[in-house]
């Protein structure tokens, strides 16, 4: 269980250690390994054989990089499903990190009981009623949970839009008695659908919203919220061998922006190179803060 320290100083926001004049450079987040995915061949493949040293290895390995935490992702399907509990415990023998796995397990009460350690659901999204259910899970295990800010129907392309979703689901956490320390939100990165503005961006993803996100979050909430994302979907819709320059573009201005996780390639040198700075080392300058609680709806502000 690591610990994430409050990022800046915002007017009425409880501080947890005494606040110094001095201006830090903000903490670097969390590097969660994004190996073990069913879209990973090597991956797939150790679940065909049911190979534990592959798996073994993959974890391994991915520590040894850098990452301080693994995200496990199964897919979909009830063949796979039933593996998860050989999995997790191959993967739990060979390291000591914590790991994000995906929202399948909300299905599967008995390894949720058995994890050794605090487990990670990554995640659901911010549909209400589908969202009650997952905290409810997650509560009853003490799970901490990923919400993705969209939901069906919306798919949020501004900063505002965003941060109207994250109100709703603090509201959702406070019904459904689900701590605010074990949620983490994902402001995911889009790529507006209509053809004139996927022209014009060529493929990049609306950027500066989720900054914007992020950096503006402790306000709406006024404490901190933990923020993930993964680099991966900034990249969907780049070649992929541009996929690793834009990474390393983007991780110092999230890290500017407060962010807390990134699910990552650690095995890319450069980018864990950025990771991996020492603290005090020159990082991007955070987004500006303005005030955003009077935009967003009375009817979401009940916590």
């Amino acid at each position: 269980m690591y610990n994430y320290p409050l990022r800046g100083k915002e007017k009425g926001m409880p501080q947890s250690a005494p606040h110094s004049d001095t201006i830090n450079p903000p903490s670097l987040p969390t590097v969660i390994g994004q190996d073990m995915h069913i879209l990973n061949p090597v991956f797939t493949r150790a679940l065909q054989q049911h190979d534990s040293k592959i798996l073994a290895a993959m974890a391994t390995q991915q520590v040894e990089a850098g990452a301080r935490a693994l995200d496990l992702n199964l897919g979909t399907t009830a063949k796979n499903r039933l593996l998860t509990a050989w999995v997790v415990d191959t993967i739990q023998h060979a390291v000591d990190v914590p790991l994000f796995i995906s929202s399948q397990v909300l299905k599967q009460p008995e390894i949720l009981q058995d994890y050794r350690g605090k487990i990670t659901i990554n995640s659901v999204t911010a549909e209400r009623s589908a969202l009650i259910s997952a905290m409810e899970t997650a509560g009853a295990y003490q799970a901490q949970l990923v919400v993705l800010l969209v939901r069906p129907g919306l798919t949020p392309f501004t900063a505002d839009e965003r941060l109207q979703l994250a109100a709703e689901v603090l509201e959702t956490a406070v019904k459904a008695a689900f701590p605010i320390k074990d949620l983490y939100l994902d402001p995911l990165f889009h790529l507006r659908p209509d053809p004139l503005t996927w022209q014009l961006s060529r493929g990049m993803p609306d950027v500066d919203s989720v900054l914007e996100t992020i950096s503006l979050l402790p306000q709406l909430a006024g404490t901190h919220l933990r923020t993930l994302v993964a680099l991966s979907s900034a990249s969907q819709f780049l070649p992929a061998e541009k996929r690793s320059a834009l990474h390393c573009r983007l991780l110092p201005l999230l890290t500017a922006a407060g962010l807390d996780a990134v699910i990552l390639n650690s095995h890319d040198k450069q980018l864990m190179e950025i990771v991996q700075k020492p603290e005090g080392s020159t990082l991007a300058s955070p987004p500006p803060i303005r005030n955003i609680r009077e935009k967003i709806s009375p009817a979401a502000m009940h916590w």
